[in-house]
């Protein structure tokens, strides 16, 4: 039997604390059309899926909310700005995590290493999520790990973020480094 690795409890919870903290936040702030710069409407609300983790109950779907829009010029249906890359099936955090890990690890090694700090990923999704973003990712090594910084802000917005009031959309884009131009 193979041994685990260990990761330090405190970065397993603030990985899974960034991860799961965005569960059920809305973006809903339209953009021009990116197709003719034309005005939108709105259309509907799209339940997206962020993440998936290990919680006592099995895995569990975290899924956020961005709203549609339709363009009054050609027609098209767009989406408000939301912590999702291009052909991306999870959120950017994640797919940071994938590319930062894989620096210095396997694409193996780095699943396993995600799947103990609470994510539901697997070698192959590592893989092909490395070899489709290319971008290079700003991270700092805590414990011996390379942890993106948008996973460490993110995790800093949801814990010190007021119990009585939702997260805003605005603020995850801003801790995900993805704020509207």
């Amino acid at each position: 039997m193979r041994r685990q690795p260990f990761i330090s409890p405190i970065i397993a919870d603030l990985v899974y604390q960034a991860v799961t903290g965005v569960s059920g936040v809305q973006f809903t702030d339209p953009l021009p059309c990116p197709n003719c710069m034309g005005m939108v409407v709105s259309h509907d609300m799209k339940q997206r899926r962020f993440s998936t983790v290990y919680s006592p109950e099995g895995e569990k779907h975290i899924y956020v909310y961005v709203k549609r829009f339709h363009c009054r010029e050609c027609g098209l249906l767009c989406y408000a700005k939301a912590p999702f890359y291009d052909k991306s099936r999870f959120g950017s955090p994640i797919v940071d995590l994938c590319l930062s890990l894989s620096e210095d690890h396997t694409f193996s090694y780095a699943a396993v290493l995600m799947n103990r700090m609470g994510i539901a990923i697997n070698r192959g999704t590592v893989r092909k999520t490395v070899q489709s973003h290319t971008h290079e990712v700003q991270s700092t090594d805590l414990f011996g790990l390379k942890l993106p910084d948008s996973v460490l802000a993110l995790s800093t917005l949801v814990t010190t973020a007021d119990p009585s009031q939702p997260l805003r959309g605005i603020d995850v884009l801003e801790a995900c480094r993805m704020c509207p131009e």
